[in-house]
């Protein structure tokens, strides 16, 4: 039985109580540096998931992945916070909602800081970035692009 993806939700505007700016976008942490650098001068609102670790006073992610890279990723500013996070020897997966910004490398200054156990935390990293390759039409299967051709 064939059906029709109904992705009309995706055109509909946010209201003017909730603008799109006070959101936490969602990116992958492998991304995080690279959209960074391309936007140095602004502070963005994101969210992401990963590995926490205490390095020299530090606090920095890095990727949940073992054989992508063993370096940390992104520094961690935990400021923001009521309290700050513990500092062990031992990394555990967080996900860190705060606001990114370019300072010599890319730091998250952290606004909330949950920690997960590991298979929570590689759920909420897997359904959340579907979910965001969906919606911002990144590895978009060729058959779906002809659908849309199609019906265009």
């Amino acid at each position: 039985m064939s059906y029709i993806k109904n992705k009309n939700y995706c055109d509909l505007p946010f209201c003017a109580e909730t603008p799109y700016s006070n959101f936490y976008t969602y990116s992958d942490l492998a991304d995080i540096p690279e959209k960074c650098n391309l936007s140095k001068d602004e502070i963005i609102k994101c969210r992401t998931v990963g590995i926490l670790q205490s390095l020299h006073g530090r606090y920095y992610l890095s990727d949940m992945e073992a054989g992508k890279q063993s370096d940390p990723l992104v520094q961690v500013s935990v400021v923001y916070l009521k309290t700050p996070p513990q500092s062990t020897v031992m990394p555990y997966p967080v996900q860190v909602f705060g606001t990114m910004q370019w300072k010599k490398r890319p730091v998250i200054y952290a606004k909330i800081l949950q920690v997960l156990n590991v298979k929570t935390a590689i759920r909420v990293r897997n359904a959340l970035s579907a979910i965001a390759s969906m919606h911002l039409s990144t590895n978009v299967p060729e058959q779906d692009c002809e659908e849309a051709e199609d019906l265009t």
